[in-house]
């Protein structure tokens, strides 16, 4: 009789064991996936998006700076370089005010329903 109990308990041991490491081996997989889903994509995502924005940067700021200078020597030729390089900063200054107005002055209004348009959707 005692054999008999004896390997009752062993049973039930092994088998809360092998629980224990179906129940480890789910935690890993949810785990893994959790990282993989949640942490390693979008971190991929916005890393690659940045590359492409630092290059993209890069070039609108060379040409930019290429096309100041352009100007300047243009309006060089016209009159003195002190005056053609104040001409073209006070050009770029009213171009960036304007910009910035453009971008700065409308009031962000967020879209939310009323009581009543929420009553006819039938939410609460």
């Amino acid at each position: 009789m005692d054999t008999a109990a004896d390997s009752e308990e062993q049973t039930i041991e092994s088998e809360f064991a092998r629980t224990i490491k179906y129940i480890d081996l789910y935690m890993q997989q949810k785990t893994d996936l959790f990282l993989q889903h949640y942490v390693f994509e979008p971190v991929d995502f916005l890393l690659r998006q940045i590359m492409y924005l630092s290059v993209v940067v890069t070039l609108l700021a060379a040409g930019t700076i290429i096309l100041v200078m352009g100007v300047i020597l243009v309006i060089a030729t016209l009159v003195p370089l002190w005056a053609a390089l104040l001409i073209t900063g006070a050009i770029v200054f009213g171009m960036g005010a304007i910009i910035a107005y453009a971008l700065l002055s409308n009031k962000i209004v967020l879209k939310t329903p009323i009581a009543t348009e929420m009553i006819k959707n039938g939410k609460p």
